[in-house]
């Protein structure tokens, strides 16, 4: 039984480099906005940035087998490794301090950004299932997707705003992708959807500020939901 594996899991390796990413959404940066944005020195920026990010993470079709139709299983949002957030809030805070947005020193109110990820997988959920469950990927290609969705809350005197930014990262996996991964990895590809979300943000946030005509204001403490409404798919 252990030869087997070893033998499904060698045949997989391959795929590991037969695949590439591709990204989509509404995240196209207006560029005469994001030209007033970083022209612009008489916005008030923010004085404090809040990031978070959580992940539904990757559930393969062989994981819902057994469980019945009645009463399917809940899947609880889980947070990022630490890596990962740290590399993600710093981005955050590098562009919205590029876009003028973001000045510790001289900002005043609070920004709040939360990414959500719905299916976000890595190679090791894959070796245990999709790349060997699903052989049949070096003749006929298949796909996995995650969608991203991007929230940007902040409070102005008119009351609370919130901008919203969504995209999908798509990764097909075929033998005849792999000159195609050194320009689309998926782990390349994901920085640059997420950088780019962030720009699509900045440049909303800013759109609204202009709009509001004041400055930010702080926003009220983010209200901590008990263990029994966390926010689940099924």
């Amino acid at each position: 039984m252990k030869k087997i594996k070893l033998i499904l899991l060698l045949a997989a390796l391959p795929a590991f480099c037969g695949c590439a990413s591709f990204n989509s959404g509404d995240i196209r940066v207006e560029r005469g906005v994001a030209r007033a944005m970083l022209e612009d020195k008489g916005i008030v920026p923010f004085s404090e940035i809040e990031v978070s990010w959580q992940n539904f993470p990757y559930r393969a079709p062989t994981d819902s087998i057994g469980e019945g139709s009645t009463r399917p299983k809940k899947i609880k949002p889980l947070p990022v490794g630490q890596e990962d957030s740290y590399a993600f809030s710093r981005r955050a805070r590098e562009i919205f301090s590029q876009a003028g947005l973001y000045d510790k020193a001289r900002g005043q109110g609070t920004l709040r950004l939360e990414l959500t990820s719905f299916g976000r997988w890595t190679y090791s959920d894959l070796f245990r299932s999709f790349l060997v469950d699903t052989g049949f990927i070096f003749i006929i290609p298949a796909s996995l997707r995650v969608n991203y969705y991007l929230t940007a809350d902040f409070s102005v005197s008119a009351g609370a705003v919130r901008v919203e930014t969504e995209a999908r990262h798509k990764t097909t996996f075929h033998l005849l992708m792999a000159p195609l991964y050194p320009f689309f990895s998926p782990g390349a590809r994901e920085n640059g959807l997420l950088r780019q979300m962030l720009w699509r943000s900045a440049t909303d946030v800013y759109a609204r500020l202009k709009a509001a005509g004041t400055a930010p204001r702080q926003l009220p403490p983010k209200v901590k939901l008990p263990e029994n409404e966390t926010p689940s798919i099924s």
